[in-house]
């Protein structure tokens, strides 16, 4: 493999970082919108956001990017630490010339190194895996449509908001299943993720606020976001659905609205997503809440990722499994029970309990 300089891009790189990347991705897609559009969040002019772009320069120019964004993210009661890569490109005529292997390694290693537990892209499988990023995941993805959502309860008064007073929903906002902790203006930012603004919904009763969506903007009907009463994101739905053909969300089964999602649907089908295992003890140690609440008593084992880290859970741990990193990141996160996957001994059968785990990132946390 050849060997390349890499650095950080800086402020001053924005211009033309932006400028390379729209020319790399036309070439996927001749419509493809700018990244400054897509993503206003990821792509300020300073050295702090710029450097989360890391570059190869050949010749005075930037020829080959790898954007690496880290987030704070809460499922259920767990806070997990996970790094978005995005923005993943090479200069067309360039490509399998090893530069985007150089990028994704030297990536890789720097999330292993950071403590992080996790990483999350969206892109092709086989390509990915080399990198240790396997489809997983156990979320669902419903369709929701007038014939199969019943009424809503009376006297729920559902109103569209300027998404500028996203901010005064921020508590209501929080209580949400799944939420990146992150600033009330890069939210509002993301208000305007693709050029357009996204539509902002609250719902109430006896005059408090008791629910809140963010639907896609425009003429799709996608639910981005919701939080509070499930009763009021049902009003919402109904809302929504006297002007749209159907209402789309893909959710965590422990979602606390996962059972409406599930009931109302017209149509649902599996939702997996990319991940990758970065720190294996860190990663143990942000889901301890989910752990602690699923492993039996007396019951413990270590896993055991080859040629990698290995964790223990739960007490004794005498058994041990030890798997490549991918099979590892399958135990995990699923989408089947591990004694289906990997054909567990009786007296492993217990991990079926523990396993998989749940991971969904916000739809408008994705880079």
């Amino acid at each position: 493999m050849q060997n390349f300089t890499l650095e950080n891009a800086r402020a001053g790189d924005r211009a033309e970082l932006l400028d390379y990347l729209q020319n790399a991705f036309l070439t996927n897609d001749p419509n493809h919108a700018r990244f400054e559009a897509l993503y206003p969040d990821l792509f300020h002019a300073t050295d702090e956001a710029m450097a989360r772009h890391r570059i190869i320069r050949e010749d005075g120019k930037i020829r080959a990017c790898v954007g690496w964004y880290p987030m704070d993210v809460r499922v259920g009661a767990c806070k997990v630490r996970v790094y978005g890569i995005g923005q993943v490109s090479c200069a067309p005529e360039l490509r399998k010339g090893g530069r985007m292997t150089a990028l994704l390694s030297d990536v890789c290693a720097k999330m292993d190194a950071s403590g992080a537990p996790l990483a999350w892209l969206s892109g092709w499988r086989p390509r990915y895996a080399n990198f240790g990023w396997e489809a997983v995941g156990t979320n669902l993805h419903s369709s929701i449509d007038k014939r199969s959502l019943p009424e809503p309860e009376p006297g729920w008064r559902v109103e569209e908001i300027d998404a500028s007073q996203l901010g005064t929903l921020d508590a209501l906002s929080r209580t949400a299943s799944a939420f990146e902790e992150t600033s009330a203006e890069i939210r509002l930012e993301r208000m305007t993720r693709g050029g357009k603004q996204h539509r902002v919904f609250k719902a109430s009763r006896d005059n408090d606020v008791k629910a809140m969506c963010v639907m896609q903007a425009g003429e799709g009907a996608d639910l981005y976001e919701w939080a509070g009463d499930n009763a009021g994101i049902h009003a919402i739905i109904a809302h929504v659905l006297k002007t749209q053909k159907n209402v789309s969300v893909t959710y965590s089964p422990i979602d606390s609205a996962a059972r409406m999602f599930w009931d109302y649907a017209s149509t649902f089908n599996s939702s997996l997503t990319m991940l990758r295992i970065c720190d294996f003890g860190a990663l143990v140690k942000s889901y301890a809440p989910i752990l602690e609440k699923r492993i039996p008593a007396g019951k413990g084992i270590t896993l055991e990722i080859e040629g990698g880290a290995s964790v223990k859970i739960g007490t004794p741990a005498g058994d041990k499994i030890t798997l490549n990193r991918l099979s590892m990141t399958r135990l995990i996160f699923g989408p089947v029970a591990p004694s289906v996957a990997f054909n567990l001994k009786d007296n492993l059968r217990w991990l079926d309990q523990v396993f998989p785990l749940p991971f969904i990132l916000p739809n408008l946390s994705h880079v």
